[in-house]
């Protein structure tokens, strides 16, 4: 459990510090977004991933499933963020990464300590380094896909269309789950396993490079112009 909880939270506090520190103090003097109401959808983002893992550990065996459930984490992330107080706000998008980034940091745990109890048993002697490496392709995958799908859904919320933009994020996130599955699947074959994994790791890395560091300056510039504020500072 102590490793699966660093495995699992020492890369989402490392995501959340890289991409946020452009966006708050000292970096701007106003900054774009609340922390308190960052860190409390962060902590639902938790609370909720723990649920969906619980839900996860039923179906991971099953493709039909496992497209199901990619497609029930957006509908979460839409539900929690789809209220009237975010609609059309720029900060929207960052409690999109936030609530994103608890979910993928409790599946990450949860996935992390399910397969290495199964892979050690009781004595944590019995796992090779191949295991550690995979367990952090595992974890990392999860936390890098639901932080940017959680951002896009709030985009979504911030550009005032919802379901539009969640459709893009499920679309992703059902890709993701395709590949890893298909690895689970053929767990037998250590090639095809390994493969499916670093595939899914480098599908993760690339949409959450795209959605965090191409678009999501100018998804804030826009934003703002909805909202008719005029902010020059936004980091490129």
């Amino acid at each position: 459990m102590m490793m699966a909880a660093i495995v699992a939270f020492a890369p989402t506090l490392a995501l959340m510090y890289i991409v946020l520190r452009k966006y708050t103090y000292p970096a701007v003097e106003q900054p774009f977004f609340s922390d308190p109401a960052f860190f409390g959808l962060f902590t639902v983002g938790l609370i909720a991933g723990t649920f969906l893992f619980a839900v996860y550990t039923w179906i991971w065996t099953s493709m039909i499933y496992a497209i199901l459930f990619a497609a029930i984490i957006c509908l979460v992330l839409v539900t929690v963020l789809n209220l009237k107080r975010f609609h059309g706000k720029s900060d929207s998008v960052f409690y999109g990464y936030g609530l994103g980034l608890g979910v993928g940091c409790t599946m990450a745990f949860g996935m992390i300590f399910y397969l290495g109890t199964a892979i050690t048993g009781s004595d944590i002697g019995n796992i090779e380094i191949t295991d550690y490496i995979m367990l952090f392709i595992i974890g990392l995958g999860n936390i890098l896909i639901i932080s940017a799908v959680g951002t896009i859904i709030g985009e979504g919320i911030a550009r005032l269309r919802p379901m539009e933009f969640a459709l893009q994020a499920m679309m992703a996130c059902v890709l993701y789950f395709v590949v890893t599955t298909l690895a689970y699947l053929n767990s037998d074959n250590s090639i095809l396993f390994y493969a499916g994994l670093i595939i899914g790791l480098v599908f993760s890395a690339s949409y959450f490079y795209y959605v965090m560091y191409i678009k999501l300056s100018e998804v804030i510039r826009d934003v703002l112009k909805m909202e008719g504020n005029k902010r020059k500072d936004v980091p490129r």
